[in-house]
Order: C-alpha cells, then sequence, then structure tokens
C-alpha cells in the first residue's frame, strides 16, 4: 500500500533530525563555556578588591609583553566615586566584548617604560590574545610622571561619540560590552569596542547627535589624554604589585 505523506511533513522531519544531531554539540559548547577557566574579581576577607586571571590569560599577557604589571587597589586611592564590583575595578573590567559568549578582560598596567590599557580577547576554548589598546609613556625615575587610567563597565546600547575635537556628534549602537576609559592624561572619556577583532576607541560627547556639514571629515583619533589624575602609592610600583594570583 502505497502511503502518501502530507505536504511539508517531510521537510520537518528533517528539520526535527538536524535539531537532534545538534542538540548534543550545543550542550557540549555550553558545557565548555561554563566549564572553563574565568577571569574574576572579587574582594578579599580583609576588604580588598583583587583581580584573579586563569593561566591562559596569563600566558597571553606574557606574549604581549613579560614586563607588563597589572595596577592594583593601592595605585587608585584617590577614585572616591568609583564602584568596584565582580564585573569592574578601576584597573580591570571583565565582559564579553568580541560577542563569542566567553569572558574578555580589559586591564591597566605598566610596561618598563609606558602605561599601559591592553584587551585580552578569546579566540576559542581557553586561548586568548592581548591587544594594546592604548599607551602612554612615563619617566621610570619619576613615579609622579605616572597618570592611571580608569576603566568602567559598558553595558550594550545607543552611545553619543564625536571625533578627537568632541566636535561631529553621532549615536552608534553598541551590541556588546565595552569599557570606558577616562583620568590617565586624557580629556573627556573613551569608549573602546570590539569591531573585527579590532579594538576602536570612540570619544563620548554629551552634546545631542546631528550629521557633520557636508564635506567635513573627521580627524583620527589621537592617543587619549585624562581629565584629572590619580596619583598612583609609588611603594606599589614595583615588581611582583600586579594584582594577579
Amino acid at each position: 500500500m502505497r502511503r502518501i505523506i502530507p505536504p511539508g511533513t517531510a521537510k520537518l522531519a528533517v528539520f526535527c533530525l538536524i535539531s537532534a544531531l545538534a542538540a548534543p554539540a550545543v550542550q557540549a559548547q555550553r558545557r565548555d563555556l561554563r566549564d572553563e577557566p574565568r577571569p574574576a574579581i572579587y574582594r578579599s576577607s580583609d576588604g580588598i578588591w583583587l583581580l584573579d586571571l586563569p593561566p591562559a590569560m596569563e600566558d597571553a599577557l606574557d606574549r604581549y609583553n613579560r614586563d607588563f604589571e597589572a595596577w592594583t587597589v593601592e595605585n587608585y586611592r584617590g577614585a572616591l566615586d568609583y564602584e568596584p564590583s565582580p564585573r569592574q575595578v578601576p584597573w580591570a573590567v571583565i565582559g564579553d566584548f568580541n560577542g563569542d559568549g566567553r569572558a574578555d578582560l580589559a586591564v591597566a598596567g605598566r610596561t618598563d617604560r609606558d602605561v599601559v590599557v591592553v584587551f585580552v580577547l578569546s579566540s576559542g576554548r581557553s586561548r586568548y590574545r592581548a591587544v594594546e589598546a592604548e599607551r602612554e609613556p612615563y619617566d621610570p625615575d619619576d613615579p609622579t610622571s605616572i597618570r592611571v587610567p580608569t576603566l568602567t563597565y559598558m553595558y550594550p546600547g545607543r552611545y553619543v561619540v564625536a571625533d578627537a575635537r568632541l566636535a561631529y556628534p553621532r549615536q552608534i549602537v553598541v551590541d556588546q560590552a565595552a569599557v570606558q576609559i577616562s583620568g590617565g592624561r586624557r580629556q573627556g572619556a573613551v569608549v573602546y569596542v570590539v569591531e573585527n577583532n579590532t579594538v576602536v576607541p570612540y570619544y563620548l560627547s554629551d552634546r545631542t547627535a546631528a550629521p557633520a556639514p557636508r564635506g567635513a571629515q573627521p580627524r583620527p583619533v589621537p592617543p587619549a589624554r585624562p581629565a584629572r589624575p590619580v596619583r598612583p602609592d609609588t611603594s606599589a610600583i614595583t615588581k611582583g604589585s600586579s594584582g594577579t594570583r
């Protein structure tokens, strides 16, 4: 006896079969994301905020520069208005910046001659690469020449940004978490967004977005300069004071 299959039944059966075959892979990926080591910001029993990195992230920072040391809470004693949380401290922010579902890191610190901000972005299970966002030289013989930047977690959403002169404000849509950087030697604040595996800076503006005049070209973004420098505790600027475990 010949059976007649109602229209659409075959397509539904194929869809169900594909879904059934794909489900274990999706569940395995979720287990991988849940089980793989993640960076952590936490408050110790004595009330000090610390940054703890998995070995793969530490390796990525070593490949970037073996002299890199993250700042610690000692360098931000003057940051009175900042609210630390498991997502952010003044020198580090944790979030999914490249939209792959894994935790990434933005961290401020120093090398032997520069104050730097570095993004550590996931590129697969327990694989990371370090991308330098900005660099500001300092005098190693003069600790007062160091100006530490302040990092803040930025939620996805709409933001008004401008060019380097804070002209031509326009609105952008940020689809994933981002990082705002202020202080140091910059005027105003810069938000860093990961776009196509590249860390892109935008100057935040408090003006209403408007189209630029015809033919006007925004200038490229120069190295950022912070408004209110926070002087670090010079006793903390020593080898081994990275604040990571």
